[in-house]
């Protein structure tokens, strides 16, 4: 009688013989592996993605769930920096979907093979869309023109951000070659770049006025919108980071010195970007400094680094503003890496 492994889903049981699954199991790679669909997940080799599925569908939410009736009342008594501030912080968020190529995101989790990897995967469209419900909310309830923040994200700050990420972007597509190196550390520079340098540090120091405004009590349903909306990007940023590290460990030769020092410069250069917009917004009225928070970025970008495993830059000794540390979820995204070395039959789900 063949050995087989039991695997308990909720109330329910599987079991799997035990050659079997541990052949679907040790197949499964980031890149470059059995290529199965969703419903083949077990046994699950890349728990902490599970986890993270489940944590994102778990914290879905609406905009509307939010009153805007203070901010309705505070909107026409704002100064005329306020108002700019708020309205950059919208067109920024209109962009930035463009701009983070969001659509390369569909073609990286196209090239993953782990079934377990492409699911968690799948919350991106929900967030997407949830991104779009903010835009609409907002714009409506406040009476904002979006031509009118659309134009703002057209500044040449930005547009320097755009230019770029399209210089250094390695295009990748479906049928990307990715078994020799520079296949890999294509894939590798790509969710290096659209996540931890643009998503990541990019647009922080508009996220980081609307916060301030709201402690201010100015703009408070707002505040909490984009608390919720940078909730999101906090769970997108701890996929890609613990993504990217699963895929150094299983091809270790992708992580030469050289390719330590051109990540790092990407993300020097992504900093330098956010600094010189943050110098062109009238930050002032938001109650910030903007020298501070060219600091903050820096110390931003050092999180970002070492949750990747590449060395800190900046050496802040401490976070500039620990309260925005809190808005923008940064806690969240410091999770420690979960290793693959054993299948692993313990599972609790009650919805496959």
């Amino acid at each position: 009688m063949a050995d087989t492994v039991t695997i308990t889903l909720g109330d329910r049981t599987f079991n799997l013989d035990r050659e079997k699954a541990e052949e679907a199991y040790d197949a499964k790679k980031v890149i470059n592996g059995r290529n199965s669909m969703f419903f083949n997940i077990l046994p699950l080799k890349y728990q902490w993605a599970y986890n993270l599925y489940k944590e994102m569908k778990n914290s879905h939410w609406e905009p509307a769930e939010n009153s805007l009736q203070v901010d309705i009342a505070q909107w026409p008594q704002l100064n005329e920096g306020s108002q700019t501030l708020f309205k950059a912080a919208l067109g920024a968020l209109a962009k930035s979907q463009q701009m983070f190529k969001s659509d390369r995101i569909y073609t990286i989790r196209d090239l993953i093979t782990a079934p377990e990897l492409k699911l968690v995967f799948g919350r991106f469209v929900h967030e997407e869309n949830t991104r779009s419900d903010v835009l609409v909310y907002l714009h409506g309830a406040l009476s904002i023109n979006p031509m009118e923040c659309a134009a703002i994200a057209t500044a040449p700050a930005i547009a320097a951000k755009k230019a770029y990420l399209d210089e250094n972007f390695t295009e990748l597509g479906r049928d990307t070659e990715t078994t020799s190196l520079a296949g890999k550390q294509a894939v590798a520079r790509g969710i290096f770049l659209i996540n931890q340098c643009m998503e990541g540090t990019q647009f922080f120091g508009l996220w980081a006025a609307v916060f301030s405004l709201a402690t201010q009590g100015k703009m408070p349903g707002s505040g909490a919108i984009f608390n919720k909306f940078l909730g999101d990007v906090a769970f997108r940023i701890s996929l890609f980071d613990k993504l990217l590290k699963e895929l150094v460990e299983e091809n270790p030769e992708i992580w030469t010195g050289d390719f330590q020092s051109e990540l790092i410069s990407h993300m020097k250069a992504s900093v330098k970007l956010e600094q010189d917009y943050i110098s062109s917004l009238p930050i002032v009225d938001a109650g910030l400094d903007a020298q501070e928070l060219a600091k903050y970025i820096e110390f931003l970008a050092d999180e970002r680094l070492t949750s990747c495993g590449l060395a800190r830059q900046y050496h802040h000794a401490s976070s500039p503003f620990p309260w925005l540390d809190e808005q923008i979820h940064l806690a969240a995204t410091q999770v420690a890496h979960v290793g693959t070395s054993t299948l692993d039959n313990s599972f609790d789900d009650d919805d496959l």
